[in-house]
């Protein structure tokens, strides 16, 4: 899981890049810093959400994905790829009571994404603050996942109805 740290602490904001492996946190100077190490950690396996999304990767996935996730999907399209979303603002989108059920949204979309071979960080990423002790997590869509959508036309008001 990789944490952007937008802490105030000095010594946090020298290492503003976290990458959580195995139980332990390794903290990194600057993207390159991070890069390198993720590609030490597993062997290369590094994904760029720049990485362009090919027609029917695109087309797969978001048929495949239910009203929920796709809600939430459109959520993160409305802020675009530079504006991150609170959980709690997408938690009102799609009337969840907590953290719990808006991870199972997630999930949804991950495990849609992974069972058609597609990483879930080419979809959005997940940054991790923490404020008196609580972590608070903010979701944004990739820039490569917003160009898809937006030469799509995706999504329709047909795709974001009740499923019926």
């Amino acid at each position: 899981m990789l944490y952007y740290n937008m802490a105030k602490s000095p010594s946090i904001a020298a290492h503003p890049y976290e990458i959580e492996y195995k139980g332990k946190i390794i903290r990194c100077r600057s993207l390159e810093d991070m890069e390198q190490a993720l590609d030490r950690l597993e062997s290369g396996r590094f994904t760029r959400d720049e990485t362009p999304w090919a027609t029917e990767e695109f087309q797969n996935l978001t048929g495949r994905i239910h009203v929920p996730q796709r809600r939430l999907l459109a959520k993160l399209l409305e802020n675009g790829a530079t504006a991150w979303v609170e959980n709690v603002k997408l938690r009102e989108v799609l009337d969840l009571s907590d953290n719990q059920a808006l991870a199972g949204a997630l999930s949804g979309i991950s495990k849609t994404a992974q069972g058609l071979g597609i990483e879930p960080r080419r979809v959005y990423s997940q940054m991790t603050t923490y404020r008196h002790g609580k972590g608070i997590q903010y979701y944004q869509i990739t820039s490569s996942f917003l160009q898809a959508a937006k030469k799509h036309n995706w999504p329709s008001k047909a795709d974001l109805r009740n499923e019926e």
